[in-house]
C-alpha cells in the first residue's frame, strides 16, 4: 500500500442512516417504570469472525461481487438477537480482504474487549475502482451498494432491516463513496463515518503536457467515473462537496464523522476541510478532527478508537 495507485483517488472527481403498544385499560394496574438502560457496552474476551461470501447484484448486470462479513462472537449464540449493520467501503486498489488484512478486524476485537464499543455487524462489499458511484455510460456501483448489497446483507444475516440501525462507512476511495451515498440517500442511515476522504472541489482537466503523470492519470479517471470527455455537471450530482451544499436540509438527520491526517501524503487535507467548512455554514452537526497521521490503512488503525466509538455511539438502541 505505498504506490500511488493504491490509495490515491486523484481525480477531482474526488472533490470533492419505532410505538408502545396501546395504553393498558383504566382498571389494569400502572406497569413499573422500567429501569434505564445502559449505552455502555459489556466487555467480550471473544473474538469476532469474518465470513467471505458473494451477491448477485442486478445493478451490475448480474455479476457476482465479492464480500466480506464481520460477526461478533455472539452472533451464533443469540440466534434471535438483530445487530446493528456498518457498510464498510474499501479504497482504492484495495478488496474486502483488507478490513481483516490491514488489522481493522483486530482492532473491532480489542475494542470490544475493553467494553469501548458493543456488537454490531460490518459488510464490505468488493468495489473494484468505482469510487462507489454510478459512473456516467459506466457500471453502476452505487446502485449495487444501495439496491443490491445492502438488502442482501439483511436477508442472509441478523443485521441492520432499518435506517436508525445502519451506518456507511469508508476509506479513501471509500471515504468518498460512504459520503456520496449518504448524502445522496440520508433517510437510510443514521450516520457517516469517512476516513481519509478523497475529496475535491474541480473536475480535472485534460494534461497540458504529455509528460504529466499525475494530471494523465487523474483526467483518465475522472474520464472513466464521469463521461468522455468528463462532465461537469455529472461531477457535481456526485461531488460530496457540493451534495453536502446541495441537501443540507436532508444531512440534518445524520450522525456525521470524518476525518484526515495532518500528513495526508495526497493530500486530501484541503477538501475534508472544505467540507467541514461547507457543513458548518449550513448549520448541519458533524465531528471533524484534522489529527496526526498519513493516509489510508494506517492511519484508520490508529483512529480506530475514536472512528468506532462514533459508529456504536450513531446507533439508535
Amino acid at each position: 500500500m505505498t504506490n500511488l495507485a493504491r490509495h490515491l483517488f486523484v481525480p477531482a472527481a474526488l472533490a470533492l442512516a419505532l410505538t408502545l403498544p396501546a395504553a393498558c385499560a383504566a382498571q389494569s394496574p400502572a406497569p413499573a417504570p422500567r429501569p434505564a438502560v445502559s449505552t455502555t457496552p459489556a466487555p467480550s474476551q471473544a473474538k469476532g469472525r469474518v465470513e467471505y461470501t458473494e451477491f448477485e447484484s442486478a445493478s451490475l448486470g448480474g455479476q457476482k461481487v465479492r464480500g466480506a462479513v464481520s460477526l461478533p462472537a455472539s452472533y451464533d449464540a443469540k440466534k434471535t438477537r438483530r445487530y446493528p449493520l456498518v457498510i464498510f467501503l474499501h479504497g482504492l486498489n484495495n478488496s474486502e480482504r483488507d478490513w481483516e488484512a490491514e488489522g481493522m478486524q483486530a482492532r473491532l476485537d480489542e475494542l470490544r474487549a475493553a467494553g469501548k464499543v458493543g456488537d454490531f455487524v460490518v459488510a464490505a462489499p468488493f468495489g473494484a475502482n468505482s469510487f462507489y458511484l454510478n459512473a456516467k455510460g459506466g457500471a453502476a456501483y452505487e446502485d449495487a451498494i444501495v439496491k443490491d448489497f445492502i438488502p442482501f446483507v439483511e436477508r442472509q444475516y441478523r443485521a441492520g432491516g432499518k435506517p436508525a440501525q445502519r451506518v456507511i462507512e469508508g476509506l479513501s476511495m471509500g471515504g468518498y463513496g460512504a459520503l456520496l451515498i449518504a448524502f445522496k440517500h440520508p433517510e437510510m442511515f443514521a450516520g457517516v463515518a469517512a476516513h481519509s476522504a478523497a475529496l475535491f472541489d474541480g473536475l480535472p482537466q485534460a494534461p497540458a503536457a504529455t509528460t504529466d503523470r499525475l494530471a494523465s492519470f487523474r483526467y483518465t479517471l475522472a474520464a472513466k467515473l464521469f463521461g468522455t470527455p468528463p462532465d461537469e455537471e455529472y461531477f457535481r450530482a456526485n461531488s460530496p462537496l457540493h451534495l453536502a451544499r446541495q441537501n443540507a436540509a436532508r444531512l440534518k438527520r445524520l450522525k456525521i464523522y470524518f476525518d484526515v491526517g495532518d500528513a495526508d501524503r495526497y493530500n486530501f487535507q484541503p477538501g475534508n476541510q472544505q467540507l467541514d467548512a461547507a457543513l458548518s455554514s449550513a448549520g448541519v452537526k458533524h465531528e471533524f478532527h484534522l489529527a496526526p497521521g498519513p493516509h489510508g490503512w494506517a492511519f484508520l488503525v490508529a483512529r480506530a478508537e475514536p472512528a468506532l466509538t462514533f459508529v456504536w455511539n450513531a446507533f439508535s438502541r
